[in-house]
């Protein structure tokens, strides 16, 4: 399956510049450890008890430590590719992230694309990593996110730090199909576009053969199947496979995307089958072909439309 890439660093946190500036606040743990420190200050101080003030400036050491770190956990991260494979309509985008990563070990990083579900990373090795974070496809065309957002609340999420970095990379979104099992070969011919499809006759009977994987139906050998044979599949000698064009105009719906919804499911069903077929759009016309590039190119066209 083709996919969309942008092979371009496009977010480098180890500077403190405009895209990738490191951001710090405390989370509420981190406020309310602040305030359990300051009543024990208070009390050390009441009470003159040293113990008291032990355990304060231990526990004191402990947030600056966690502060550095924290800081330590998110600095010096390049984002070097972003990857995605085209999906259809309601399905997730999934965009792959390619890491550069200095120093080499890192933990509990969150990323998110354009502030939608975060994924958490728990351990990341080496000095380079992929990441794998969903966006939400919503409607037909192209995804395109705009900023990528880390977190790190590492090691003990007293401080949450934060960077973004400008993005640029998409994903195609292809419509949604109709289900595959709703569309019969009545319906791809009624919306082929040329006259005289080509059939295959019975009087060109070639012979049986094992049934593959998108064969028709109707040239299923049953009586070989009655007598436990398996499925056995009739071949046709000098005949010629249907050679499709489902073209816009032939589509009941008057909805766009609901037309567009069709042409999909046909364009898949017909490539499960293993036959030839084309699109004719307005303005556009894709030869019949056959094959994993052709389904893709022709998907292209109505994602795009």
């Amino acid at each position: 399956m083709p996919t969309n890439s942008t092979v371009k660093t496009i977010g480098d946190f180890s500077r403190p510049n405009k895209n990738g500036r490191i951001r710090w606040f405390p989370t509420r743990y981190g406020w309310l450890f602040v305030a359990a420190l300051l009543g024990m200050l208070m009390g050390s101080i009441n009470y003159n008890n040293n113990l008291g003030f032990l355990f304060t400036f231990l526990l004191g050491s402990i947030l600056l430590v966690s502060l550095v770190h924290s800081y330590r956990n998110i600095r010096g991260i390049a984002v070097n590719e972003i990857l995605a494979l085209p999906v259809f309509e309601a399905q997730d985008a999934i965009f792959e992230l390619k890491l550069r990563l200095l120093p080499k070990q890192r933990m509990a990083l969150r990323f998110s694309l354009d502030d939608s579900q975060e994924v958490m990373v728990g351990t990341i090795q080496g000095s380079c990593a992929r990441v794998s974070v969903a966006l939400p496809a919503r409607k037909r065309g192209r995804v395109s996110p705009r900023e990528l957002t880390i977190v790190s609340e590492y090691p003990f999420g007293l401080f949450a730090f934060r960077t973004t970095c400008q993005v640029d990379g998409d994903c195609l979104v292809y419509p949604k199909p109709v289900p595959m099992q709703k569309l019969s070969m009545q319906d791809l011919f009624q919306a082929h576009s040329a006259e005289g499809v080509a059939r295959e006759s019975a009087e060109d009977f070639k012979g049986l053969r094992t049934f593959q994987n998108g064969d028709a139906i109707q040239h299923i050998f049953w009586k070989a199947f009655s007598k436990g044979q398996g499925l056995m599949v009739k071949e046709f000698m000098g005949s010629t496979s249907p050679c499709l064009c489902f073209s816009w105009d032939k589509i009941k719906p008057a909805h766009v995307e609901k037309k567009l919804s069709m042409l999909c499911g046909m364009v898949l069903k017909a490539h499960g089958m293993k036959l030839k077929y084309g699109i004719r759009l307005p303005g556009h016309l894709i030869a019949p072909d056959k094959g994993a590039h052709h389904k893709h190119a022709c998907l292209r066209a109505l994602a795009l439309f």
